[in-house]
């Protein structure tokens, strides 16, 4: 506790001294506080499209021979999904048009729609309010109002030339090859990057009419869960919940795995538990390349800090030669002296990184309130409407903290090291 005090009452005393230390200190973990949460914020960003494009975080798929795609029992999974008490966001139902032809057609012009989604609006309202229109709402396919409604994106409304209140053709092959036609109303026009801007919305019960398939056919569950929640973890534990009670595939990491499901000769039916995580492999490879980039330039930076903080400590222990000498005279031992360098290192560092992490929260608020990138339309994939968005990770804000602390430590153990052998006597009589 005495080492403790000293080493706090030095670095008080010795402020001015310590401050340029702090300051680069403060602004190094304050850079990585940025560029890291903004780095996870894109992935956030990017798994929030992909969720709505891809049902859910977690998406249940139900596979088997005969039929292939269809959850027969989808209330019953939903049920004891709700009796885990897993802390899901929201959990919607679906019917997905995996395999047939869909396009719209309006005013002479055409456009294929990679996937046709037929949803509970009501269930998806929470997840798809961030959701950017540049014409009517979400709430539009809210009730009966949404009856005979289609939400488009925007690439899709300029390509064929449609707005709000349209009616478009939609067509369709139905499940037996048959094909159908309906009339449409346009009652939304969202934004969305082109990687997923080829969807159409639509309610569940509709779009199920026009493939022919019974009422409350449902092809997918979407689950979805909180920002910052582990989603390959949280699928595992979702897949062994719903293994006690229903037949599961093994588990599911990537696209190739859902080719397997899909054509696994399974006689009954067998779910699918698949995290959108294994739907984005590439581009999640591509973010945390960009991530090792970001921590490469970091770690050099902090070289180029930790080489200050040596040079200050030797001019530090250099100052201090007749105070270790005394304390040394005084009975402290060797390790103590080096305790107590090392203490005050560290108490700069953790002050200067908390300091470092609400400056950089700060820079963070400022980017997201007033970058505008909506006129990059390359940085659609990671942004909503124009803005970008930022994710401080807990356990990352934990690992920056101790990286820190410890290139801190590391550049001034050998000062704290020379000052600790220092002879009481040879000290004394430098200070002199």
């Amino acid at each position: 506790m005495t080492i403790l005090y000293l080493a706090l009452r030095n670095l008080f005393m010795r402020r001015k001294r310590y401050a340029l230390m702090a300051i680069a200190v403060l602004l190094g973990f304050s850079l990585i506080t940025v560029l890291s949460s903004l780095a996870f914020g894109a992935l956030e960003t990017i798994k929030t499209k992909a969720a709505r494009y891809f049902s859910g975080h977690i998406a249940l798929i139900s596979f088997q021979r005969k039929t292939g795609f269809g959850i027969s029992n989808s209330d019953e999974i939903i049920e004891k999904l709700k009796e885990t008490k897993f802390p899901l966001k929201a959990i919607g139902k679906r019917s997905v048009n995996y395999d047939k032809e869909a396009k719209i057609f309006f005013s002479g012009k055409s456009i294929i729609i990679r996937r046709p989604i037929g949803m509970d609006f009501e269930a998806e309202r929470e997840v798809f309010k961030n959701l950017s229109f540049i014409e009517g709402s979400y709430d539009s396919m809210l009730g009966d109002n949404g009856k005979g409604g289609i939400l488009i994106s925007k690439i899709a409304a300029e390509i064929i030339g449609a707005r709000v209140g349209d009616d478009v053709i939609f067509y369709m092959t139905t499940a037996a090859g048959q094909h159908n036609t309906a009339t449409m109303i346009v009652r939304g026009i969202f934004s969305e990057t082109s990687i997923f801007g080829y969807v159409s919305y639509m309610r569940i019960d509709d779009l199920n009419m026009l493939y022919n398939n019974i009422p409350g056919f449902t092809t997918d569950i979407a689950l979805y869960v909180n920002k910052g929640v582990d989603i390959e973890k949280f699928a595992e534990k979702v897949r062994l919940a719903l293994g006690k009670n229903f037949l599961v595939f093994q588990k599911i990491s990537n696209q190739e795995d859902v080719s397997h499901a899909r054509f696994f000769p399974v006689q009954e039916e067998t779910i699918a538990v698949v995290p959108v995580d294994a739907q984005l492999a590439q581009i999640k490879d591509i973010l945390n390349a960009f991530l090792i980039g970001i921590y490469f330039v970091l770690v050099i930076f902090i070289a180029i800090v930790m080489i200050g903080i040596l040079n200050t400590y030797r001019v530090l222990v250099h100052e201090r030669t007749k105070e270790i000498g005394t304390m040394r005279a005084m009975g402290m031992q060797k390790g103590e002296v080096k305790l107590l360098f090392l203490i005050e290192a560290a108490a700069l560092s953790l002050i200067s990184s908390f300091i470092g992490l609400l400056l950089g929260f700060i820079i963070l608020n400022a980017i997201v309130n007033f970058v505008d990138l909506s006129s990059f339309s390359a940085a659609g994939l990671f942004t909503e409407s124009g803005k970008l968005n930022f994710f401080i990770d807990t356990k990352i804000a934990f690992f920056n903290i101790i990286f820190m602390l410890s290139a801190v430590l590391l550049a001034a153990w050998g000062p704290a090291a020379k000052a600790s052998n220092m002879p009481p006597v040879q000290a004394l009589g430098k200070g002199i």
